[in-house]
């Protein structure tokens, strides 16, 4: 089987934008991640000549990467900031889908539903226990996505969260969040540990949760659904984005193509986020 990911000593030497012919580097959101790496092996279904590097970092590396010219394509799981687009004002973007933040709890944990006002006083620390929502008497333990994270960025928008980062920690007032370098990370921490709670991509958790033991919550009494993230009334959500530097030719653009195309719209869909198509 060809990989997708080429070895470290392939990836010297290729790690920029059109640094090796048939190869296409790639790096940002790690939401966006497993859509790309998806379409990437499909895509190489009928080009076998064209190689991926397809690595993680979070949305604002996406954006740095791509805007310096570092890699063929960037990705992101938020909007482009204003001041982003005024540094890189060549970077084009492409949206291959919407995406929600889900919050997330162990499986063990007997809460149900949980409220915006509810999410923001367990991180700030103004409920530090679980059985002040009916839970465990437990000391809370919060688990986030560090700041470059597209997700971190949409999650602690909404919830008026501003979070320092200290020793591995991401403080928020009293709450002290132990810092996740990936979502998967985050879920797997979550799934062994009955008094963690985290936040999530919908897709991510969606898929993470059947197979391990965690939990989506409804938000505010909406669960987050790919069809109310969809409909807009699950309202915590977020563009699913891939940059270039300048107009895409040639292999990228062909690339870029088919990830807006029926074939990768039907992955995207299968891994839970919404299509544009």
């Amino acid at each position: 089987m060809t990989k997708l990911i080429l070895s470290a000593g392939a990836a010297l030497f290729c790690w920029s934008a059109g640094a090796c012919a048939g190869v296409i580097t790639s790096a940002g959101s790690t939401t966006v991640q497993p859509a790309m790496k998806a379409c990437a092996k499909a895509y190489k279904k009928t080009h076998p000549n064209i190689q991926f590097i397809i690595a993680g970092g979070g949305s604002g590396k996406g954006v740095k990467t791509i805007g310096r010219g570092k890699v063929d394509i960037g990705r992101a799981s938020r909007a482009i900031k204003a001041k982003e687009l005024a540094k890189y004002p060549d970077m084009k973007t492409f949206k291959i889908g919407t995406d929600g933040v889900a919050l997330v709890v162990n499986k063990a944990n007997p809460l149900a539903s949980i409220s915006s006002d509810q999410v923001e006083k367990l991180f700030t620390g103004a409920i530090g226990n679980w059985k002040e929502l009916g839970g465990d008497d437990a000391a809370v333990h919060l688990i986030s996505l560090g700041a470059e994270h597209g997700t971190y960025e949409l999650f602690s928008k909404r919830f008026h969260l501003e979070g320092v980062e200290q020793d591995g920690n991401l403080i928020f007032g009293q709450g002290h969040a132990w810092i996740a370098f990936s979502q998967d990370i985050a879920l797997n921490k979550l799934a062994h540990d009955s008094h963690a709670i985290t936040f999530a991509s919908v897709g991510i958790a969606s898929d993470y949760a059947k197979n391990s033991d965690v939990k989506v919550l409804p938000l505010d009494g909406v669960e987050p659904t790919a069809a109310h993230v969809a409909d807009g009334e699950y309202r915590l959500s977020r563009p699913l984005l891939v940059m270039t530097k300048g107009e895409p030719q040639g292999e990228i653009k062909d690339f870029i193509d088919y990830m807006q195309a029926a074939e990768c719209q039907a992955i995207v869909k299968k891994l839970g986020y919404i299509p544009v198509r």
